[in-house]
């Protein structure tokens, strides 16, 4: 039987930040929405991650977006203060000014920084573009059938859970958890 993400849910994410989810190499998304959403919020405890390039990248959009990852949010926490910025950058791959871009972007809104269990598919699947998936939106719903059985999660519970406990020492006021 085929597991599956609940009404197919993905979030739009850069691919680099993707790959380094994947990796091992961070474990939280750090998001304020896209230019089509009104604000941020956490839609789905579980997702599929459907990369994209950075917007201002150019170029036309591929007839086809391969599907390689999902995760599993695992704690939030929201930063209004400016001066919190710099602790961040230890936790992505994104540089200080992709930082400051997201946290200028809409000024009146806390950036959304999400600790999430990253899984491999062991069976990709590449989806075929349609017109509801593009634009500058953070979720969209696929239609393709994604299984995730099999999945291998990119960091073992350890090391995922000594993460958190080193983010939680750097960002405090947990907004929620899951468990």
């Amino acid at each position: 039987m085929m597991r599956k993400i609940p009404n197919h849910t993905a979030l739009k994410e850069w691919a680099s930040v993707i790959d380094a989810l994947g990796r091992g190499a961070q474990i939280v998304l750090i998001r304020k929405g896209g230019l089509a959403d009104q604000s941020f919020g956490v839609e789905a405890q579980r997702f599929y991650l459907f990369p994209t390039n950075y917007h201002d990248a150019g170029g036309t959009e591929p007839s086809h977006v391969r599907i390689t990852h999902w995760a599993e949010v695992l704690k939030t926490w929201r930063i209004k203060d400016a001066a919190m910025l710099p602790s961040l950058e230890s936790l992505t791959i994104l540089d200080s000014e992709a930082i400051e871009t997201r946290y200028r972007f809409r000024p009146d809104q806390a950036i959304n920084v999400i600790a999430v269990r990253a899984h491999r598919l062991a069976n990709p699947v590449d989806v075929v573009m349609k017109p509801e998936y593009s634009g500058c939106r953070s979720w969209v719903s696929i239609d393709e059938e994604i299984d995730i059985d099999g999945s291998i999660a990119a960091l073992s519970d350890d090391t995922l859970d000594a993460q958190i406990n080193a983010i939680d020492m750097l960002l405090t006021e947990p907004v929620a958890a899951w468990n």
